[in-house]
């Protein structure tokens, strides 16, 4: 059986995706959330009793995610076939407000988990971006592939500055990366 480590799965896209994964296949989850964003307990809780055939294969693990894995969370985890990274400082006014905290918060959470896929080697690595890099679009027009970054806050340049971290590790390390610019 497969198992994915989802970090943000508390959060309002990383629930629907749990929820997504758990309803489409037989996968395990490991979620893996600070609790310091918008991420709510309450989210697994109402899916776990609205889905009780979910019990058993779900474990959320409390984490300060800037922080590295250690061996006694690594082992606490268990297993990994699959790694995505949804968690950040996604409010952008609060990023204009306070960049710093901001950038820091999500350059340093996904280098933890670069980090720690370097480590366990996962089949995949799935870094959730945003189209925000790329800066605003002109109406009835879309972003290209590989157009350059031109994040307008520092909640699109953090995960502009991620997304190159995410190429240099599969670069350097043949971590197996992914980026979706959702």
């Amino acid at each position: 059986m497969k198992r994915v480590l989802i970090t943000g799965g508390a959060g309002s896209i990383g629930i629907h995706v749990i929820a997504e994964i758990l309803n489409k296949t037989d996968f395990e989850i490991v979620s893996l959330d600070s609790f310091r964003h918008k991420g709510y307990k309450d989210r697994m809780r109402t899916l776990l009793k609205e889905n009780p055939e979910f019990k058993g294969r779900v474990k959320e693990i409390q984490h300060d995610l800037v922080c590295p894995i250690s061996p006694q969370l690594s082992l606490e985890i268990g297993k990994v076939d699959y790694i995505l990274h949804l968690a950040a400082m996604s409010d952008v006014f609060f990023s204009i407000e306070n960049p710093v905290y901001t950038i820091r918060n999500n350059v340093n959470s996904t280098l933890m988990m670069l980090e720690y896929a370097r480590m366990i080697k996962p089949e995949q690595f799935i870094y959730f971006s945003t189209d925000e890099v790329m800066g605003a679009v002109s109406k009835g027009t879309m972003h290209k592939e590989w157009e350059p970054h031109r994040p307008s806050n520092a909640y699109a340049a953090s995960k502009a500055m991620c997304e190159d971290a995410c190429y240099a590790y599969w670069r350097s390390y043949d971590v197996p990366v992914i980026i979706t610019n959702t």
